[in-house]
């Protein structure tokens, strides 16, 4: 631990400088980096190893993205668990055995589906089209170019086209439209009685509140039925009848010795989970005091210094056609392909129409369908041949001859010129101020964080004397457990620190832990307070009313097995429920997203066996704090007509679609039991 605490004097400003580049050397060390890759590889799928270097990097990208997804409710800790690194090293696996059988059949993508592909991605729009501006920026920002991100697309495509191909080829039967629609439409007629669960006390209003979504409904008969919800209403509306007085609450008779059966029975729901206390020191940069103010001259000197930052390079407005050239081509091949570009280019000086032309010859997926528009082309947007070549345009002489670059010929059509465009001293004088005083933080930010780190290295287990030294306050956050609490505890990346070996098992102080852009915070275990099961007089209230809510659930079932023995003699239903003032509720025909009804009653009614042909089937079904007690009298399964069958193609791409997912699966699992794949837990 001392070590890997030495190890981050020179790592804290890794941190900050390098970013990403330190994760590699934290999680396998450097001299990984030296040794053959069979010791870094994580996992071997026939002759193909996964590295840790790009497991690391690949579950580091899903952790950001599932944060980035879930927001505050993203726990850490729970990605941090064995289980999950090992179900993402799977994933990898499967997409490097779907890789391998892609290149051994010779899969391709064509330049109209990848660029098709492209245009419908959501990133790259704008108002719903696609935007090449946007694109090239977005790529630029990522640190890509266009070519790269065409590369990287083509290959996800060719990796997505097996199961894709499965997914297509996948069709619904008539007899299994028929089936699901018989399911799935089927109509329930019924009536049921509520009986709450009256607690002492209580004014007997029935609990079989109405839901407001139909979740509870969606169900399955025998567990079959596809679990889609359907739009239509039931054809019959459910019946609410009055509900007269409830009966007399029940006598409540809670002696000392009940309560304690009943705690001891149940000392898990009144667990009170582990909890710590810690002390930790919080460096902030931004919270920093500042040195010295930037004076005049130093923000002068730093505006001459980078005043190209100030300044909005010329643009060009471009168009461009791409006649590609094989890899392996001759000079011959070369020429002739010079050639038919310069032809093109003297068919546009001649007054061709250039976007016509590139629809029809350019060979760029990106750009052609467009009439080969690039949009505002800025200096270092494009290669070098093709840059220089469009910034020696002019809009007299927009066309150019056949330039040649890595991709092949080029013939570019300049259609405008943006001038450059730059800021004064006094518009950036604000700018530049910010920048310097962040930059004076920043130092000395890097400067206590490299004390810090000292001063914890020479004693590991309080954080007195660096507090005392570098004039930090030692603060304290807890109790709280490994859910989280409030502060600095609400952040996951503190709790599950503060929950590590290292810090509740050795009782060191943690090694400094990322709230943000130079903002830090390091820990130390305070106290431990264990899981622990409350006592009685603390949870007395809680176990009084657990045990008031079981007997009244208990009287209720009582009555309930009561009133079927008699609802299934034949007693009239409408009479009890006046007789007994219970809420009686009713429909005709219910379906299975009916949203009329007590919550949880829709999908136990769908669950009962039908009726015979001689009785009506009466069943009691478990409520939230009451049971019903149902008298179900028919069911009508749905039915389609030959003509309705031909149309009902939204169930059959349905059905189909979850047979397709299940081939997909299986083609993996095929894949995987004939493949010599290898696993190295340990290096995880």
């Amino acid at each position: 631990m001392l070590q890997a605490i030495r190890e981050r004097l020179s790592g804290i400003l890794a941190v900050f400088i390098l970013g990403i580049l330190v994760v590699p050397f934290a999680l396998v060390g450097v001299s990984s980096y030296f040794q053959p890759d069979a010791v870094n590889a994580v996992a071997r799928v026939n002759d193909v190893e996964i590295t840790q270097t790009e497991y690391t990097q690949s579950f580091q990208n899903y952790r950001r993205r599932m944060q980035s997804l879930l927001g505050a409710n993203f726990d850490a800790e729970q990605f941090d668990q064995p289980v999950v690194r090992r179900q993402h090293l799977e994933s990898l696996i499967n997409q490097e055995l779907l890789s391998q059988v892609s290149l051994e059949t010779g899969l391709a993508v064509d330049d109209q589906r990848l660029a098709e592909a492209i245009r419908n991605i959501p990133a790259f729009q704008v108002d719903g089209e696609f935007n090449h501006d946007v694109y090239q920026s977005r790529l630029l920002a990522q640190g890509s170019t266009p070519q790269q991100f065409e590369n990287d697309m083509r290959a996800q495509l060719i990796l997505d086209q097996y199961p894709g191909t499965i997914a297509s080829s996948a069709i619904a039967t008539d007899w299994e439209l028929r089936e699901y629609v018989r399911l799935h439409d089927q109509e329930r007629e019924f009536e049921a009685l509520i009986v709450p669960a009256v607690i002492d006390g209580d004014e007997g209003e029935p609990v079989g509140e109405m839901p407001e979504t139909g979740e509870e409904a969606v169900a399955a008969e025998d567990d079959t039925a596809a679990p889609e919800a359907a739009n239509e209403e039931a054809a019959g509306e459910a019946v609410s009848e009055p509900v007269a007085d409830s009966e007399p609450a029940m006598a409540a008779d809670l002696s000392e010795e009940a309560l304690v059966t009943w705690y001891e029975a149940n000392q898990q729901d009144y667990r009170s989970p582990e909890q710590v206390i810690i002390e930790f020191i919080e460096l902030d940069a931004s919270a920093l005091e500042q040195d010295v103010a930037p004076s005049e001259d130093e923000l002068r000197a730093r505006f001459e210094e980078q005043q190209a930052r100030f300044i909005t390079p010329e643009a060009r407005l471009a168009s461009h056609i791409l006649l590609e050239v094989a890899p392996d081509a001759d000079e011959a091949a070369v020429e002739t392909v010079r050639e038919k570009a310069a032809d093109l280019a003297q068919q546009a000086r001649d007054g061709a129409d250039f976007a016509e032309l590139a629809r029809t010859y350019s060979e760029d997926a990106g750009s052609a369908s467009l009439g080969g528009d690039l949009d505002w082309v800025e200096p270092g947007f494009m290669v070098q041949a093709f840059e220089d070549a469009l910034y020696e345009l002019s809009l007299e002489s927009p066309v150019s001859e056949p330039i040649q670059t890595g991709f092949g010929w080029h013939v570019i059509l300049l259609r405008d010129v943006r001038p450059a465009e730059g800021m004064s001293f006094e518009e950036a004088r604000d700018t530049l101020m910010q920048e310097l005083v962040a930059e004076q933080q920043e130092r000395r930010f890097l400067e206590q964080a490299d004390r810090l780190i000292d001063i914890i290295y020479e004693d590991p287990t309080t954080l007195l004397a660096a507090g005392e030294e570098l004039g930090l306050t030692i603060q304290e956050a807890g109790p709280f457990g490994r859910d989280g609490g409030t502060g600095i505890a609400a952040n996951p990346d503190v709790v599950s620190t503060a929950f590590s070996d290292l810090v509740l098992q050795q009782g060191s102080v943690s090694d400094p832990v990322d709230l943000g852009e130079n903002h830090i915070v390091l820990m130390r275990l305070n106290e431990y307070i264990p899981e622990s099961i409350r006592p009685l007089e603390e949870v007395r209230d809680e176990v009084i009313a657990a045990v008031r809510q079981d007997r009244a659930m208990q009287a209720a079932a009582e009555r309930a097995e009561s009133l079927m023995a008699r609802i299934t003699d034949g007693a009239d239903m409408t009479a009890l429920a006046t007789d007994e003032g219970l809420e009686r509720v009713s429909a005709e025909a219910a379906t299975r997203n009916s949203t009329d009804l007590p919550a949880g009653l829709v999908g136990e009614l769908f669950r009962l066996q039908p009726p015979s042909d001689d009785a009506p089937r009466v069943a009691i079904i478990e409520l939230d704090q009451a049971y019903a007690v149902v008298r179900l009298t028919a069911v009508r399964d749905g039915e389609l007509s030959d003509d309705e069958l031909i149309q009902q193609q939204t169930q059959r791409r349905r059905i189909a679609n979850a047979a397709a997912s299940a081939e997909a699966f299986g083609f993996i699992r095929m894949l995987r039991s004939q493949s010599e794949i290898d696993i190295y837990e340990d290096r995880l």
